[in-house]
């Protein structure tokens, strides 16, 4: 095992690391022509009919660029080795498909090119030449840039099929390959994108089996299993005794972490699993994480004995994975552990301690008078200043204490609606999410359901509105009316509106401000008006906040508003005094 083989490897670390596949190419072409002293380098991915998707070239300068019409295209030699074929060549112009070369390149010699694969499939390619009085590669550089090209298909392939399978989170960078949060896509979960880890580990080394366990001082669990079909008696939750493992053996220095034919091997062999595993070769390697403890072993297994370079090559490539295996186990540790500290600060947010509800007046345009109050979360910090609502809820979201924060809330305003004259109602807020808990319903229905106003807010994607419609059917069965909240803006639009059938609808603040000096503003809140108007909902104007606003709105036929200009939110002890408990009467002494 040389030196170089071995910095190759290492270099593949950093290779993983790199954002973007133009940058995976960059840092390829790099390392493969820093090891194997190529003054030259060529590396790119195709898609599926051969288009190039990346390319990176590097060796040439900017002037030699220029004086070429374009770079090489996947034809002549480029198209060999697309094909699936190493060439390793003294002279590139001696091969027969040495075709394609653009006008004005420049001279080459000797060339070594290797296609860039995973699990048999040929995403790209990488090329490295030499000048003509240079020497030809040798051999063992043919395995350097073999093990180099394998390892960065393995890396593309893990990143892609992680971003094509990411879910809506934020506040990660997955596992060491490059991929950071966006407002719209968040980390894959840690158990599948190790599984993806494992999935792309047997695939790259071609063996039968690829796994992970986590091992204690008793025994060994295995988490993650990738096998070909009939090829093993592993699977995830399986415990094995300490005892009877070849990971524990490997972690005790019993076992070496290459064993190219296990039959051969003395102590593999008398393992009382290996028969049951049918192990003609295994390969396993420390997850070790950043605090220094062994997380557990990554592997592989194949029915097949292998050579010893080969066997060596496995473990090499499993040395690099389990690295990035042991970067996802830390970051979800990290991730857990900082969100237990954020659930210990929601805490008082949640239980009311540093939570209050103040009421808004919904009011009669025409009149002024109020028709109803909607009922808004207030929090605070440690020190007593105010916090965002909406960052509070889309953090409780995050935390997944999202319905409980909301059934929070909403039995603290349900608790004042004894307060309200009888003539108005209360609008309370709930989100489609909290909505299908049981536990929300329950609220709901505690209460006189003619007085109740419910707002479904529309900050969230509705998967499916026909449960959704089932749920505020059901409410409106019990006098509940159903209101959409913020109108024209957020995940749904207008959907929301046309898919409910609200009895309310109230146009979004966006669409209010300035609705009086812009045009576009007021033609949109012109025709939301026309719709409620023919589909028998009445319209809520929503912040409202100066008189030419309310005077244009009411104009325009919008009866009802709510706004600063009409009132702010308020405590309830301010809006609904409670009365001065009747002075004790003065005793007087008893005549004597």
């Amino acid at each position: 095992m040389t030196t170089g083989r071995l910095d190759a490897l290492r270099s593949m670390v950093a290779i993983a690391e790199v954002p973007g596949e133009p940058g995976i190419l960059d840092e390829l072409v790099s390392t493969a022509r820093r090891l194997l002293s190529a003054p030259f380098g060529i590396a790119l991915l195709v898609s599926a009919d051969g288009t190039p998707t990346a390319l990176s070239h590097q060796g040439m300068t900017e002037e030699q660029v220029g004086a070429m019409p374009h770079l090489p295209r996947p034809v002549g030699l480029v198209g060999v080795v697309l094909a699936g074929t190493v060439l390793r060549l003294t002279r590139m112009a001696d091969h027969p498909a040495s075709v394609g070369f653009p006008v004005g390149h420049v001279a080459m010699g000797a060339l070594l090119a290797a296609p860039i694969t995973v699990d048999d499939t040929v995403l790209g390619a990488l090329y490295l030449t030499r000048s003509p009085d240079e020497r030809a590669f040798s051999a063992e550089e043919e395995a350097e840039v073999l093990a180099l090209a394998r390892m960065a298909g393995l890396v593309v392939a893990v990143r892609r099929r992680m971003i094509g399978r990411r879910d809506a989170l934020d506040g990660l960078v997955t596992m060491g390959l490059g991929l950071t949060e966006t407002a719209e896509r968040g980390p894959l979960g840690t158990a599948a994108s190790i599984d993806q880890l494992v999935d792309a580990a047997r695939a790259a080394l071609g063996v039968d089996v690829a796994f992970l366990s986590h091992l204690d001082d008793a025994r060994q669990t295995v988490s993650h299993v990738s096998a070909r079909p009939g090829t093993t008696g592993l699977s995830p939750g399986m415990l094995v005794p300490t005892a009877a493992s070849y990971c524990a053996a490997v972690l005790r220095g019993d076992l070496p972490s290459s064993i190219p034919d296990v039959a051969a091997h003395p102590v593999a062999s008398a393992i009382p699993v290996s028969p049951t595993l049918r192990a003609g070769s295994y390969n396993g390697v420390p997850v070790t994480l950043e605090d220094g403890s062994v997380h557990g072993t990554l592997c592989a297994l194949d029915g097949a004995g292998t050579t010893v370079a080969d066997s060596a090559s496995r473990t090499e490539t499993l040395q690099v994975l389990a690295r990035l295996v042991a970067g996802r186990i830390d970051h979800h540790r990290a991730e857990r552990r900082r969100s237990d500290g954020d659930r210990a600060v929601l805490a008082p947010l949640l239980d009311g301690s540093r939570r209050t509800t103040v009421l808004q007046p919904i009011v009669a345009l025409a009149t002024g008078h109020p028709v109803g109050y909607e009922a808004l979360s207030r929090f605070t910090d440690v020190h007593g200043g105010a916090l965002r609502p909406d960052l509070v809820f889309a953090e409780a979201t995050r935390l997944q204490l999202g319905p409980q924060l909301e059934q929070a809330a909403l039995a603290s305003a349900l608790q004042l609606l004894p307060r309200i004259p009888d003539t108005c109602y209360l609008s309370v807020n709930v989100s489609p999410r909290a909505l299908a808990d049981p536990a929300t319903h329950d609220l709901l229905t505690s209460v006189p359901g003619d007085r109740l106003l419910l707002e479904i807010t529309e900050h969230e994607a509705v998967p499916d509105y026909r449960s959704l419609a089932r749920l505020t059917g059901h409410l409106r069965h019990r006098g509940i009316r159903i209101a959409v909240d913020d109108a024209g803006s957020g995940y749904a639009s207008l959907q929301h509106v046309t898919e409910l059938s609200p009895d309310v609808i109230k146009l979004d603040i966006a669409f209010v401000r300035h609705v009086d000096t812009d045009r576009n503003r007021r033609a949109i809140a012109r025709a939301l008006i026309a719709y409620a108007g023919e589909t028998g909902a009445t319209l809520v104007a929503e912040g409202i906040e100066t008189p030419a606003e309310r005077d244009q709105l009411l104009a325009l036929g919008a009866p009802l508003g709510q706004g600063y200009l009409l009132g702010r939110p308020q405590p309830v002890d301010d809006l609904f005094p409670r009365p001065a408990p009747p002075r004790a009467l003065r005793r007087t002494p008893a005549a004597v």
